[in-house]
């Protein structure tokens, strides 16, 4: 008589919930909605979670209290997590480490570090071939699991703009000065005096810089959800500052709400883009400007540009690619239970 099939291990998801607006975690949350019913997800963080996470079920690690993950596999969603001691007793049998993050000396302390806790060497996951490219390990290449509906939503109502509404510009993020870039406050004083509509979604740390600028609106990251908010835009921008994006989850969010984007050149999302076709990509301030006032100044370039962005992010976030996603991890979790 054969013997029934074995049941998938815990599949552990740990993250830093500290913040209202944090990327890796927000892909974490698609990860358990995706799995539900298909593998059992439990998800940790690593220090109190914010109130905006309140009722999602997420569990504070408290290694004194016995409160810990054991068994099963350990996603880590980035680098810049340290787990504690606890690792050496939580029994995992494989660990899956999120390189979501371009700091190359965080990445080998946390390898070292999982090594030395647990015996395992940690399987990798790149957010963007760039970021694999750039420190030459290998590991699985996999873009940043999300939920497109909401943002296809807006586009089906979005591409055609209110009559007589300012052309509004605008860009999501944490609410952190990392995250932008030096010459942004200057590029958005320039849009607004040429009469467009600027809101920063994560962007009081920005108040200095712009606190009282006619057309600059500063909100903190989570003031709206992403979908309403990207319906109050006619274009989307972005760029960071000293640290390289590894993907920006929230570039191909704007595209799949068919919002033309004008980004930096420099970042995983760029993967995902095509110039000229369904994205503007800029190296300079002179060009970011010229990538903005060109797009307000082109309804249909606008239409054009946000119609193959739609195509472009369905493409690389759609359910296609999305089910080929999840197998990964319905397979880790075949491997763990054989």
């Amino acid at each position: 008589m054969n013997a029934p099939p074995a049941q998938p291990t815990t599949l552990h998801l740990l993250g830093r919930f500290s913040e209202a607006f944090t990327g890796a975690e927000r892909e974490l949350l698609d990860i358990r909605r995706l799995l539900e019913g298909r593998r059992p997800v439990k998800l940790w963080s690593d220090v109190p979670p914010h109130p905006s996470y309140a009722g999602l079920g997420i569990a504070t690690i408290q290694p004194f209290a016995q409160q810990f993950p054991r068994g099963g596999t350990l996603l880590i969603a980035g680098v810049h997590m340290r787990p504690g001691i606890w690792l050496k007793y939580a029994g995992f049998e494989k660990i899956i480490l999120f390189y979501n993050l371009a700091n190359h000396g965080q990445l080998f302390a946390a390898m070292e570090a999982l090594r030395d806790s647990t015996g395992l060497d940690p399987e990798l996951v790149f957010v963007s071939r760039m970021l694999q490219l750039s420190v030459g390990l290998p590991g699985r290449i996999a873009r940043s699991l999300m939920d497109l509906q909401p943002f296809l939503a807006v586009a089906d109502e979005r591409f055609a703009r209110a009559a007589g509404r300012p052309f509004t510009v605008g860009r999501v993020s944490r609410d952190a000065p990392d995250k932008h870039h030096p010459e942004d406050p200057a590029l958005y004083r320039m849009l607004a005096s040429r009469g467009l509509k600027v809101r920063i979604m994560g962007g009081t740390c920005l108040a200095a810089a712009l606190q009282g600028v006619e057309g600059v609106e500063l909100l903190p990251a989570g003031a709206e959800s992403a979908a309403d908010f990207y319906r109050s835009l006619d274009a989307f921008f972005y760029r960071t500052g000293a640290s390289t994006e590894a993907y920006g989850r929230v570039v191909v969010e704007a595209m799949a709400a068919g919002l033309p984007v004008a980004a930096h050149a420099r970042g995983g999302y760029a993967e995902v883009m095509e110039h000229e076709v369904s994205g503007l990509l800029v190296q300079s301030q002179e060009e970011a400007y010229d990538a903005v006032m060109r797009l307000a100044g082109d309804a249909g370039l606008c239409r054009r540009m946000g119609e193959a962005g739609r195509v472009r992010a369905l493409a690389v976030h759609g359910p296609e690619a999305t089910q080929r996603e999840m197998a990964f991890y319905l397979g880790s979790a075949a491997a763990s239970a054989s």
